[in-house]
């Protein structure tokens, strides 16, 4: 049955359905069974709803996306502090391996420490069975269940009738997200749309780096306090660089990298139906970065994109962002590309005393 701990200064408050394993001393046998089993323990918790999380399986890969601003070292540093929890408990006994987890809302003590409950792992066992955390994940649920109906009671009570069923899931959480598409041939207000659709590659790449085990939601509550822009410098040849961010050099195709260098020539930003007004520079910075190129194609690409009616302009904001996200995570790349609301000046918000140009 679960039990409950409390922790004391936690340097993340684990979210509802979040179970992360735990332990004091390191368990050879049971660790050794998660890393080899890892996927298949997420697909299994994943089917009760819930999200299993084996803080060592967070990587520099992981730390590094959400924080660019962290040097190799500070990585380091973050891994080894967040990987253990069991130095936060403020329990009397070292903890035995058990899967810890948050009912709901997370619950504070009358000094503020954070309770969660925890279902030991029973190591009497030589060798871990997939069955044995199957009914773990069963037993959570079970715990879950209980709370609910336990907070249906106390609801009853005080309203004197019968109170609205809270929702409960037990199967994985669907995100709610739907869209559509805008039947337009307006460049404008397909922006946000074709922004979207063109970096899906870069969500594979983003499922795979929360497929760690670590939600990224958790990463941001540890590393939020400390997170910084960075300057960003273009070099004499038109090359893009991060200069705190470990000088990470953003790669750009040619047509794409016009347009980036034309949006930071105007921090006032640029409507899209007044593009053509910006075709003899937009030319101009083409033919620097692409001399050799033929003209007359070179002059037919920039019409393309200086046409608001043509869909060339979202094609290459959409690139932009995803030259940036595919390195970063986006609350720190929205600062580096296009960006605006419909029928608004699109603009690269990043302050103009940020940016270097050599």
């Amino acid at each position: 049955m679960a039990k409950e701990l409390t922790f004391k200064n936690l340097p993340f408050v684990p979210e509802s359905r979040q179970v992360i394993y735990v332990e004091s001393s390191y368990h050879k046998k049971l660790n050794k069974f998660i890393c080899n089993h890892y996927e298949w323990l997420r697909e299994t918790f994943g089917r009760f709803g819930y999200d299993f999380c084996y803080l060592p399986m967070l990587s520099e890969e992981v730390i590094s996306y959400n924080a660019p601003y962290l040097t190799e070292e500070e990585c380091h540093a973050k891994i080894a502090d967040i990987t253990s929890l069991d130095k936060y408990a403020i329990d009397d006994k070292a903890i035995e391996p058990s899967l810890v987890f948050s009912l709901d809302i997370p619950v504070e003590d009358a000094k503020g420490n954070t309770v969660l409950q925890a279902v030991a792992i029973k190591t009497k066992w030589l060798v871990p069975t997939k069955d044995t955390f199957t009914r773990l994940a069963k037993e959570i649920r079970d715990v879950e269940q209980a709370q609910y109906r336990h907070y249906r009671e106390i609801e009853e009570k005080k309203k004197g009738k019968e109170s609205e069923q809270p929702r409960f899931s037990v199967g994985p959480h669907d995100s709610g997200v739907s869209g559509r598409i805008v039947d337009s041939d307006d460049a404008d207000y397909k922006f946000d749309y074709e922004s979207m659709k063109l970096i899906d590659e870069i969500r594979t790449r983003i499922k795979a780096l929360q497929n760690k085990g670590v939600n990224t939601l958790i990463l941001h509550n540890i590393i939020d306090k400390e997170e910084r822009l960075s300057r960003l410098r273009i070099t004499k040849d038109y090359r893009i660089f991060l200069v705190d961010y470990n000088n990470m050099e953003i790669k750009l195709p040619v047509l794409p990298k016009a347009v980036f260098l034309l949006f930071l020539h105007h921090p006032e930003g640029i409507r899209f139906k007044e593009l053509i007004d910006y075709y003899p520079e937009l030319l101009k910075i083409y033919l620097t970065l692409n001399p050799t190129g033929g003209r007359m194609r070179q002059e037919q690409s920039i019409r393309d994109i200086t046409d608001p009616r043509n869909n060339s302009i979202n094609e290459k904001c959409a690139r932009i962002r995803e030259a940036f996200v595919r390195n970063f995570d986006d609350r720190l790349a929205k600062n580096y590309y296009v960006t605006g609301k419909r029928g608004e000046h699109k603009r690269i918000t990043l302050d103009k005393s940020m940016i270097i140009w050599e």
